[in-house]
């Protein structure tokens, strides 16, 4: 049986996320376990003032369940890297979706749940991808 550190798991992911976006300023990630439920959520500058309390900041919640998460630890390193550009890419596809419906909104946050489907590696014999 493998054996893995779950709190450095999520750190992998936390910092996947925080370089998908160009940030002037250092994106914080922060995670909060609620048991059966964990959340993940980044915040990144997208126009960066002198006055830091000025930059306007985006921000998206990612919500999973501990078994996705535990399933994702599980996997080996090229798998895991793989399941971190997967969620990457759905975050920055939302969060793009999301300003193209709204381009003049001061809204910039989006919340995802993500799916089964995610966590899956392609090894997996049950992966198959998702377009959105």
């Amino acid at each position: 049986m493998k054996t893995y550190d779950f709190d450095q798991r999520i750190e992998e992911i936390q910092l996947a996320l925080a370089h998908e976006f160009d940030s002037p300023r250092r994106p914080a990630v922060s995670f909060l376990d609620t048991g059966d439920a964990l959340v993940l959520n980044i915040t990144w500058v997208i126009e960066s003032h002198p006055d830091t309390t000025l930059d306007k900041r985006c921000a998206a919640t990612l919500r999973a369940t501990r078994e996705q998460f535990e399933r994702y630890a599980k996997h080996d390193t090229a798998q895991r890297r793989e399941i971190q550009q997967r969620i990457g890419a759905r975050v920055r596809s939302c969060f793009e979706a999301s300003r193209q419906s709204q381009p003049e909104s001061n809204e910039c946050a989006i919340e995802l749940v993500l799916d089964d489907e995610i966590f899956n590696a392609e090894s997996d014999s049950h992966y198959r991808p998702t377009l959105s």
